[in-house]
């Protein structure tokens, strides 16, 4: 994992130190044209070949951006929206048992994917030039450059061109913020671990399975938000207002309301760019039900192409467009009684905690869990 290998820690903690004295301390254009150049000697400190791949990645993007700009037309928008996906989908050939090319690095290639199409929407749609360093700055922003938070292009802008204060309190608050990840991390996801790997070991039993549900919950919930506490703190000591990811998702009471807490991100990254692409109309229930099954099982795919992703994200479509064909997506605080809101938020996080068994445990411990559901 990127953040605990202690050299790329190192390395990327004095990259966000010195990033934020260059924010406070240069112009603000020889800053744009310094950081990239230091980004890139940082992945060249880690792979030769990452560093070449994403400099050829990012010189094509800028190229086809420009172009768009240029020509502005429907269907080139389509061809290189389409175009930006093809380093994932080699990504994911080894999933095929196919080798990808030896040239070729995969290394945050889901996420710059995501960026450079986001790119390609705000040329597209706002009919605005993107200045290169901007764009280079964007693409390569190490904190957030394995596994998000995902920066949309016009949000980036904004803290690019005013980027936070970097003071004691700031420093303080993220110093914190990453021993507070680095814990979730190392300590209680391990601990959860720990306690799944003693659960797989026992009889098959309704309370073993639950057991192992919740495990598997927290395992994924603690490892991947204490990733983001990292990457938002090293962000803000570089001086940029990385977006928040986690927002208490266990306090939503539908899915609707889950997925704008859960990998926030990610599923507003999703969610808008699809809702673009319809042409923002109102839609019906049955039409956004679609659109949800959708968005939910291009989600998974997106972690990789297997069966058990692919039946999580049906299972999580399944839930989420059924939520929206009974009207069932919005539930007021307020307005609810206490125990019903309660209990609505533990079903809809204990649904949610089944489909994470495919992304902690092998296909045979899912079945396992699965099973035990019906033995008493």
């Amino acid at each position: 994992m990127w953040y605990l290998k202690t050299d790329t820690f190192l390395i990327l903690a004095a990259f966000s130190l010195l990033a934020g004295a260059l924010r406070r301390y240069c112009p603000a254009r020889v800053f744009s044209a310094v950081l990239p150049a230091l980004s890139l000697a940082v992945l060249f400190s880690i792979s030769r070949r990452l560093c070449c791949f994403y400099i050829a990645y990012i010189l094509l993007g800028a190229g086809c951006a420009r172009l768009l700009k240029k020509w502005r037309r429907g269907l080139l928008f389509a061809l290189l929206s389409l175009g930006a996906t093809v380093p994932f989908f080699f990504s994911r050939l080894d999933s095929f048992g196919i080798q990808p090319p030896f040239l070729f690095v995969s290394t945050g290639i889901a996420f710059a994917m995501l960026k450079l199409i986001d790119v390609f929407y705000f040329v597209y749609y706002a009919d605005m030039e993107i200045d290169p360093f901007t764009f280079a700055n964007y693409m390569l922003l190490l904190p957030v450059f394995t596994a998000g938070p995902i920066f949309r292009y016009r949000d980036f802008l904004v803290t690019h061109s005013a980027p936070l204060k970097i003071d004691a309190v700031l420093f303080t608050e993220s110093f914190g913020r990453i021993v507070r990840g680095l814990f979730k991390k190392i300590i209680i996801a391990q601990a959860a671990s720990l306690a799944m790997a003693r659960l797989m070991a026992m009889s098959e039993h309704w309370y073993v399975s639950l057991c192992a549900i919740i495990c598997s919950y927290l395992i994924l919930y603690f490892d991947l938000s204490g990733y983001s506490d990292i990457a938002i703190a090293f962000g803000r000591l570089a001086g940029y207002d990385v977006p928040e990811n986690f927002k208490r998702p266990w306090s939503a009471a539908s899915f609707t309301q889950f997925w704008r807490c859960w990998h926030a991100t990610l599923s507003d990254w999703i969610r808008e760019h699809i809702y673009v692409a319809v042409g923002r109309r109102r839609l019906g229930r049955g039409a956004t039900a679609a659109i949800a099954m959708g968005t939910m099982t291009i989600m998974a795919l997106w972690h990789g192409f297997n069966i058990p992703y692919l039946l999580a994200g049906v299972y999580n479509g399944a839930l989420l467009a059924g939520e929206n064909l009974l009207g069932l997506t919005t539930v007021s605080r307020r307005k609810t009684k206490k125990p019903v809101y309660i209990l609505r938020c533990a079903c809809v996080n204990l649904l949610f905690a089944v489909n994470t068994l495919v992304f902690t445990l092998n296909t045979e411990q899912v079945f396992f869990v699965l099973r035990g559901l019906t033995h008493r």
